[in-house]
């Protein structure tokens, strides 16, 4: 199982999302981001992992609306979470000195533009905001804007935290462990023995429970049994800006 984030800082690459589909950056080796696949025991593939080189400098470019290279998405990365925009004690999910990766994808926004842009959406654990980088891959600029209650998608690492707090949770998790038992026989204690999603959660006029994610970044999760069907998560959200699991009705 992996272990919810400690306090104590380790500068790590975190996750990202382009075009829709989960990816992670997961380490910097030898020049190399090492993606791997989203979280928990989805598909044959999940073991895998894909290498993209880190790019510093601006590579060849594709028409404005053209798919990201590997180069492109790096470079985009690099600009974006180099920016001065950036605060200097920005943090990731598990604590680390950089931002939490949300996602990477080309613009939507104006059809008509003629130069490479690209959305790079962070996410700052610090301040718990939003940021969300307008990255011109043509002039090596970036346009930045941050709020606060806006939530994202999460990251596949976000929800492998969320799983983590939760299942560290005794008294939380009892009842999903105990569900998890008496279905397959085993005890639940890795989030490999699951497929599991998440999404940003935020409160409405009719949730009870969970007011503080109305600004911290909370995620609620869905747990597959492989093979099988879902466990039930309704009862709860994990509030990953104080790290702690919150009942909700």
């Amino acid at each position: 199982m992996q272990s919810p984030p400690s306090s104590t800082r380790k500068v790590r690459a975190p996750y990202a999302i382009m075009g829709g589909a989960a990816v992670a950056a997961a380490a910097i080796v030898a020049g190399f981001i090492a993606i791997p696949a989203v979280s928990g025991a989805s598909a044959p593939e999940a073991s895998a992992s894909d290498e993209v080189a880190v790019v510093t400098d601006k590579p060849a470019l594709g028409a404005a609306r053209d798919p990201l290279s590997p180069d492109e998405l790096s470079y985009a990365l690099h600009l974006a979470t180099t920016d001065a925009s950036v605060p200097e004690d920005v943090t990731s999910v598990d604590g680390s000195d950089a931002p939490q990766v949300l996602s990477i994808d080309v613009t939507t926004r104006d059809v008509d533009v003629a130069d490479r842009i690209v959305d790079v959406v962070l996410y700052d654990y610090s301040s718990n905001q939003t940021l969300v980088q307008a990255v011109n891959l043509s002039g090596g600029t970036v346009e930045s804007s941050s709020k606060q209650g806006v939530q994202p998608p999460p990251s596949a690492d976000e929800i492998d935290y969320a799983f983590a707090v939760f299942l560290e949770s005794t008294d939380a998790s009892a009842a999903v462990r105990t569900e998890f038992q008496s279905i397959t026989g085993d005890e639940l204690t890795s989030i490999d023995q699951l497929g599991v999603s998440g999404g940003a959660f935020v409160p409405d006029a009719s949730s009870i429970g969970g007011e503080a994610c109305a600004i911290d970044r909370c995620v609620e999760m869905q747990f597959r049994i492989p093979g099988g069907g879902y466990l039930d998560t309704t009862g709860f959200v994990v509030d990953l800006s104080t790290r702690a699991v919150i009942g909700i009705r």
